[in-house]
Parts: structure tokens; C-alpha cells; sequence
């Protein structure tokens, strides 16, 4: 974790990243003593993150619904040099819409108590939107007694929706992506398919037998990029009563299990019916990565939803082509966050054409230098078809071969395993 939290300041443009570095590679003893009290939701059931990276900044203590960043102070920052740049630091996340409460370690070793009752009492001042919940064995809340630990979601829940644990959630996939370079494995599976509840069983045999990247289908009726493999799939999930409310309810604790990247890809209907705005924060907060949606234009991405995804630390992946402009690549690139899917030719997934004859394609997006990662997807069936797709990209998507390994499967894990052994041994 010292590791870590040190290249998370190298990368870092604080102007006082010396200090920075020698307070914080090491949790102080004030540091500790409020994280025991914040960790595992116990105040007003806010979910925070530890160490969390910020734009410039590394945030001692963060909670991404509710905006809200906690730091603790040593006695370094009565030094007028590093109070003014607290000052500055401070305006700038207030700019972003961010709160910042600072305590010192004094306060927070010898009041713990009052510390808490001072986020305890802005959370009451900026508490409760609504929001339909999950489950229906729940109980409003009533209480102000009840703000701290063990509070009950009723017919209003906070903006803060349960975040799993697996580290600071915008992350995931660019630590996955600094740590490998190549041969990236994305292997996609449809959400309650091939039983209603197989979907976390699924995802934990893909995570346990080499995949890097998890991508979950959301099953709908007209996925028109995908083939007739990937169709059966949604239609059988459809049937099995699978939804968009079901897969949060299962997603739910998913993280305390699950550290890999996990991906929804999915199409706009259902999205739209359940709501763009509320599909972010609910993928958010079960600890969803980032978000594939094939059929959403890139103006409407630009104008209407990409405020939604950068409000949930959500990233967006864009799909191109071999008959994408370079000028709408570059584009892509930019407007992209996370890596980009690279269709490896004009069809649906499951296609039988041969993966070779694109290599000018993958020759031409590798002379583009661009700043996301590729990962090649659609016809990408065993070894060879992902070394060659590795060839000139980071990686490759895996979909409808895995999906026919698990029609007919009566063991899930040992299905899987034998799958990705062919190919990644």
C-alpha cells in the first residue's frame, strides 16, 4: 500500500508534494484513529474511500456521493507556505463542488466525538434525495438517533449508495493498465444467464481463472451489435427475469469479493427506462468501473450524458471500427476514458471472419498513438485469435465463445477454467 500511495504522488502535481509524500505514506496515528471510526459505513452510512487520488490531489479521506473530502492536519500545516497552499487546495475542490472539512490531529486524538458530530450535522443539513429502494423489507427512517451506525433505508436513501470495498474505484482499470501493457484479457458474460442467479458466480470463476477485465452484459431484447450467440443469451436471461433492478440487487456486495475492472454493456432502452442520471449512481455505487453503451451518439454523450458518468467516476468506452475515420478516432480517443473497443471488423460479435486480415487496421490505430489503451473485440474465439489481436493492441475481448461454453455447463467455475486455460496457457 506505501508503494502505491507513493506513486499516487509522484503522479501527483501538488506543488507541496514533499511534504505530501513524507505525511502520508504512513498513517498517523489521528489518521487511524478516524479511519477505524468512518470505515465500513458507521457514520450516516457514507461509504469513505482512504487515500483517494483527486485530480492534483491525494484526499485523506473521500466519499464520492456526497462530495464530501475529510483531511487531517499535522502540525506541519501551521507552517504559513503549507497553510497557503491548503488554502489554495482547498478553493480549487471547492471549485469541483467538493466540501472539505480539515481537522488537526489534535482534534481528532482528544474529540473524536466532536469531530464526528461535525460531519454527522452537515450530512443532516444536505441528507436525503429519493430514491426507490432496493428491497421492500426496509423501514423509513425516523430517528436522528439512528444517523450513526446500523441506520435503515426506507422510502428515502442518502446520495451515498453502497460502495463495495476494492480500493478507489476510478482506478481499477488504469492501475490495471500501468501494471500490463499487453495481453489484456476482457471476457464478457450476460448478466443471469445461464441461470437468474449465476451472474456473481460467473464473474468470480472469470476473476479466479485469469480474465483482467470483466465485461457484464445487461440483457435486452434487440442488442444489435451482438451475434446469435450473445442474443440467445439476453433472450435466456430475459426469460430467467433478469433486469437492470435485479442486477444492482445482486451487484450489490459484489466487491467484497471481486477486485478485478467490471464493465456494464448494455443499450439505451432499458437504460433510459430505468433512468440515465439514477443508472450512474446505482453503477457507482455497488462499484461498477465504467460503462459500454453501443448505441448512445457521441453528441448526446457530449451534451446530455458524459456530466453523469464524470459525476460517478464512471468511465465511458467508445467503440470504433476499421471504417472509422481517423478524425472520429481522435475524437473517440479524446471523449473515451478506460481503453477503446476496437471492433475488429464490420459485424456482429461471434463472427467467423479471420482476425488476421485487420492487421492494417490494428497497424493503423498503433501508429496513432492514442492516449487510451485498445483492447480488440468481435471474433476473438481462442489462443490464436487473441495473440493476434494482441499483436498491435493491449488486449482483446473474449464474448461469444465463452458464452457457448456455458450453455450447456453444469459447474460454472470448473467451465470457466478449463475455458481460459485454452487460452491463456
Amino acid at each position: 500500500m506505501a508503494e502505491y500511495n507513493d506513486n499516487l504522488h509522484k503522479n501527483s502535481k501538488a506543488s507541496a508534494y514533499g511534504n505530501a509524500r513524507s505525511l502520508r505514506k504512513t498513517q498517523t496515528k489521528a489518521e487511524q484513529i478516524l479511519w477505524e471510526a468512518l470505515r465500513n459505513d458507521q457514520v450516516c452510512r457514507l461509504k469513505f474511500r482512504r487515500q483517494h487520488p483527486f485530480d492534483n490531489y491525494i484526499l485523506d479521506f473521500y466519499n464520492h456521493k456526497m462530495k464530501l473530502a475529510i483531511e487531517v492536519d499535522g502540525e506541519v500545516h501551521n507552517d504559513p507556505e503549507v497553510a497557503a497552499y491548503d488554502k489554495v487546495r482547498t478553493t480549487n475542490l471547492n471549485e469541483n463542488g467538493i466540501t472539505v472539512f480539515r481537522f488537526s490531529n489534535r482534534e481528532v486524538e482528544n474529540n473524536l466525538e466532536e469531530v464526528i458530530k461535525k460531519i454527522e450535522d452537515w450530512f443532516e443539513e444536505n441528507d436525503f434525495v429519493e430514491f426507490e429502494p432496493f428491497t421492500d423489507n426496509t423501514k423509513e427512517v425516523t430517528s436522528k438517533k439512528n444517523k450513526r451506525a446500523n441506520i435503515s433505508v426506507g422510502s428515502k436513501a442518502p446520495l451515498s449508495l453502497r460502495r463495495g470495498v476494492g480500493g478507489e474505484v476510478n482506478t481499477r482499470i488504469d492501475k490495471l493498465f500501468s501494471e500490463k501493457k499487453k495481453n489484456v484479457l476482457n471476457v464478457y458474460c450476460t448478466a443471469g444467464y445461464p441461470q437468474l442467479h449465476s451472474t456473481i458466480e460467473v464473474i468470480k470463476a472469470l476473476q479466479d481463472n485469469g480474465a483482467d477485465i470483466i465485461e457484464l452484459g445487461m440483457p435486452y431484447s434487440d442488442p444489435l451489435a451482438d451475434g446469435p450467440t450473445i442474443q440467445q443469451s439476453n433472450m435466456i436471461a430475459l426469460e430467467n427475469g433478469m433486469s437492470i433492478r435485479l442486477l444492482f440487487e445482486q451487484l450489490k456486495n459484489f466487491r467484497d469479493t471481486i477486485h478485478v475492472p467490471v464493465i456494464l454493456m448494455g443499450y439505451m432502452n432499458p437504460v433510459l427506462q430505468f433512468g440515465m442520471e439514477r443508472f450512474c449512481e446505482a453503477a457507482a455505487g455497488t462499484g461498477i468501473d465504467g460503462i459500454i453503451l453501443p448505441d448512445l451518439p457521441m453528441y448526446e454523450f457530449e451534451t446530455t450524458c458524459q456530466a453523469y458518468f464524470k459525476k460517478n467516476d464512471l468511465k465511458f468506452i467508445f467503440l470504433v471500427t476499421p471504417e472509422t475515420s481517423e478524425e472520429r478516432i481522435r475524437k473517440i480517443d479524446i471523449l473515451s476514458s478506460g481503453f477503446i473497443y476496437a471492433v475488429s471488423s464490420s459485424a456482429t460479435t461471434g463472427n467467423n471472419k479471420p482476425i488476421e486480415e485487420q492487421e492494417a487496421y490494428f497497424k493503423k490505430l498503433e501508429k496513432m498513438n492514442l492516449k487510451n489503451p485498445v483492447l480488440v473485440g468481435f471474433g476473438i474465439k481462442d489462443k490464436k485469435t487473441f495473440r493476434a489481436a494482441c499483436t498491435y493492441t493491449n488486449g482483446a475481448i473474449i464474448g461469444s465463445a465463452y458464452i457457448n461454453a456455458l450453455k450447456n455447463t453444469t459447474d460454472i467455475t470448473q467451465t470457466t477454467k478449463e475455458f481460459l486455460n485454452t487460452i491463456t496457457t
